[in-house]
């Protein structure tokens, strides 16, 4: 018989052997399924509340520094041009204006008011409109009852000289503010403040991974003739401040998969032992090394594959209870299962590449 007849009737053979034993094959299926999907389920869902954990530290301000001096300023240009330095995501200029206004929409209710630089749109992330002359706080406009797009007229406040007043009619965009603290809750003008202006202070939003360096390099990025740079976060960070990223590489389960494959192999070698008879009466008959490899290959790729792809939907349904997004689910669980799979894989090969102790002692345990 030529070899590669000899490995299709092995495979054959590997395949009638997985169906014959429906119960042990079940069970070995289930234990793959289960085995495989519940830490991936749980590390998914661990990724997943990290990931929104960090998405709500960073919404609320957490990867921005405020720069400022109460002296000298800080040169509205250098503050600009941090946004092109590596880890820095943008930047603008804020100066508060001195003097409230009042709106049309609030007669009688002063608002503050902060002049930035044109950047300021990058910060908040929203899109630059040239059509838009003023910026106003969700709080503000919800308080108001004003809208993305409304016009609003300013006038000036009882008691001000009111220098700075728009004498029109301006066009505002609401926007989400929180980023910038209550500090700067107000109403933004922006490119009020001009690139040879000084500021008050320069709001840098940055790669977390990057703040300790940037917090360090600022003051001499933001040079002045008097003063000294004070750098702040926007949010309190100290030593019990979370770290997410260490937090993601030292979860407890991304090696959950080592202890899985370790126990899947473990089983299916205790399982051929158990029926070592049943290889010993093929090697009887005329089957090689190379030839059981291969029928008893057969059989754990037909399990452990129906199992695997179980596992990997059931892992995914669990982690969507627990939670987690599909497009984080998906991904680490079949991480977690195929992993289990491929280290159960290797311990199965290695295991059967052994020299049987006896045929002949084999065979009597039947």
């Amino acid at each position: 018989m030529s070899a590669p007849w000899r490995v299709a009737v092995a495979a054959g053979e590997g395949v009638r052997s997985a169906l014959a034993g429906r119960w042990l094959s079940a069970v070995l299926v289930l234990l793959v399924c289960w085995a495989t999907a519940l830490p991936g389920a749980v590390d998914a869902a661990t990724v997943a509340d990290l990931v929104a954990e960090e998405q709500r530290f960073l919404a609320a301000g957490g990867n921005v520094l405020v720069a400022s001096n109460r002296e000298g300023g800080v040169p509205a240009l250098a503050c600009d041009r941090l946004a092109e330095a590596d880890g820095v995501m943008a930047a603008a200029a804020l100066t508060h204006q001195g003097e409230p206004a009042t709106l049309s929409a609030a007669p009688g209710g002063d608002v503050t008011v902060f002049a930035a630089s044109a950047t300021i749109w990058r910060v908040l992330g929203v899109a630059d409109s040239p059509a838009r002359d003023a910026i106003l706080p969700q709080s503000i406009a919800d308080r108001l009852g004003v809208r993305d797009g409304d016009w609003l007229h300013f006038t000036r406040s009882p008691g001000t000289r009111g220098e700075w007043v728009p004498p029109r009619p301006v066009r505002v965009t609401v926007a989400d503010m929180s980023i910038l603290g209550d500090q700067y809750t107000g109403v933004l003008l922006p490119a009020v403040i001009g690139p040879e202006a000084v500021a008050d202070a320069c709001v840098v939003v940055a790669a977390p991974a990057q703040l300790p360096a940037l917090r360090d390099s600022l003051p001499a990025a933001l040079p002045a003739s008097t003063g000294q740079v004070v750098v702040q976060d926007r949010l309190f960070t100290g030593e019990f401040t979370a770290d997410y990223s260490l937090a993601y590489q030292e979860r407890s389960l991304q090696w959950a998969w080592v202890a899985t494959g370790a126990l899947l192999g473990l089983v299916w070698l205790l399982v051929r032992w158990v029926r070592r008879a049943d290889d010993a009466l093929y090697a009887t008959m005329g089957a090689d090394a190379g030839t059981r490899l291969v029928l008893r290959g057969t059989e754990w790729l037909l399990l452990a594959g129906l199992g695997g792809v179980w596992g990997v939907a059931v892992g995914t349904v669990v982690a969507l209870g627990l939670d987690a997004p599909f497009l984080t689910a998906l991904p680490y669980v079949a991480r977690q299962v195929g992993a289990a799979l491929l280290l159960a894989t290797g311990i199965v090969l290695l295991g059967q590449a052994r020299r049987p102790r006896s045929l002949l002692a084999d065979l009597k345990d039947r």
